[in-house]
């Protein structure tokens, strides 16, 4: 009994540690900053006539995939997760994980060219992507479980610091590269590296794995059944919850191409443009805090029909406006990416509220899987649509509606004894 009430009290150094790891591993997603400089270490940049990196730049795609593998691997990764835990536990294997996430760096900063580029799919995608994912299932796992009655706020805790991460790294990564992008490349990437792991392995020390039951003050609530991968694969609410984190996971792509839009859709300049993916990570963060923290109070379910709604709303200002004000464009992106932040941070406890915490890891990593296709599928979209961002628009304000259809129908599953 001392020992459980012991543990109660340093469940905070948990969270430090688990947000910490997160932040390190949250720097992946400030990756675009690269694409340019590989570019032009390779020789593979085009310039326009005042001697600027040109708006069109046919390597690019080849140089973006690096990313788009990464995102892959690190939501697959994830599948594994928690049977990593199970035998090592959390500490050993986030901090494995940091080890890889800083080799990984430090083997892409010995490239120089072009004929190498295989060797950044397979270290900056692969590798550096299955490491970052298991760390952030990992931790993120065992946090919930450490917080049942606090799932959403420790959620949106534990994914605002790992949206954070992106948004400081792309100026910590920027002052490494300095003036001279292609002379400072691989010291960027080791500095990158080597401070994302530091973050991940000193987070990790902190870590202690989480009982496998509620901790003493969750005494007196209804236990739930505590549904394994079988048999949450069984539920229809389980290929339900895939769809709808797909659906809003084609946010990622809209986030992602926010420049393009403005200047596009809105008709801004490129600095104009430029300012709202600020805007949108300082959003998102910000969205992480506030939906999780209010799903705890209001219930999920709302949370989520709010969110699909208003990212409804948002996509079809873009898509049907005939001609935005760069105010209203600022806002509809700022909406996408709030709710965007506010979603995916209730996923895992909605997950937990339906299925469990005692195989959380392993169940949550199997609907992440639509996050991880979600998130390619507006490149995959436009590709097949000639480069009509309209279709995507369309696609997607489908899947909205169907999302929101789900939210307002879906139940929590039943465990059948038979």
């Amino acid at each position: 009994m001392a020992t459980e009430t012991k543990n109660m009290d340093r469940r905070w150094l948990v969270i430090v540690g688990t947000a910490m790891v997160q932040l390190g591993v949250g720097t992946f997603y400030a990756w675009s900053i690269f694409n340019t400089p590989i570019l032009r270490m390779f020789h593979q940049i085009v310039l326009d006539k005042n001697g600027q990196a040109a708006a069109q730049q046919p390597h690019l795609g080849a140089v973006s995939l690096i990313f788009s593998i990464g995102a892959l691997a690190l939501a697959l990764s994830t599948i594994f997760v928690a049977r990593l835990v199970r035998r090592f536990g959390v500490r050993r294997v986030t901090m494995g994980a940091g080890l890889m996430f800083g080799l990984s760096t430090l083997v892409i900063s010995t490239i120089h060219q072009a004929s190498q580029l295989w060797m950044f799919y397979l270290f900056a995608g692969v590798v550096l992507g299955a490491a970052d994912g298991i760390a952030y299932m990992a931790t993120l796992s065992n946090a919930i479980k450490w917080y049942p009655e606090k799932k959403g706020l420790i959620s949106g805790i534990a994914i605002a610091f790992y949206g954070l991460g992106s948004f400081v790294f792309k100026f910590i990564d920027a002052a490494f590269l300095g003036n001279d992008v292609v002379k400072n490349l691989p010291t960027a990437f080791i500095g990158w590296g080597m401070s994302a792991m530091a973050l991940i392995l000193v987070g990790a020390l902190l870590l202690r794995d989480a009982p496998d039951v509620a901790p003493a003050n969750q005494a007196g609530t209804i236990k739930n059944h505590e549904f394994t991968t079988a048999e949450m694969l069984r539920t229809p609410q389980a290929y339900l919850l895939f769809l709808a984190l797909f659906t809003i996971s084609l946010s990622v792509f809209m986030t992602g191409i926010a420049t393009n839009l403005g200047t596009t859709l809105a008709g801004l300049s490129l600095a104009e443009a430029t300012t709202v993916v600020a805007l949108i990570a300082i959003a998102n963060t910000i969205g992480r805090f506030v939906i999780g923290a209010l799903s705890d109070k209001l219930g999920r379910k709302p949370m989520f029909i709010l969110s699909y709604a208003a990212t409804l709303a948002a996509v079809l200002v873009l898509t049907f406006s005939t001609q935005l004000h760069m105010v209203t464009f600022y806002i509809a992106m700022m909406v996408v990416g709030f709710f965007f932040g506010g979603t995916i941070t209730v996923f895992p406890t909605m997950v937990a509220d339906y299925f469990g915490l005692k195989n959380h890891s392993q169940n949550y990593a199997l609907i992440y899987q639509g996050f991880g296709f979600g998130s390619l599928a507006g490149a995959v979209i436009l590709s097949f649509a000639g480069g009509n961002l309209h279709i995507v628009f369309d696609v997607y304000i489908v899947l909205l509606i169907i999302s929101l259809i789900i939210w307002v129908g879906i139940k929590k599953p039943v465990y059948d004894l038979k």
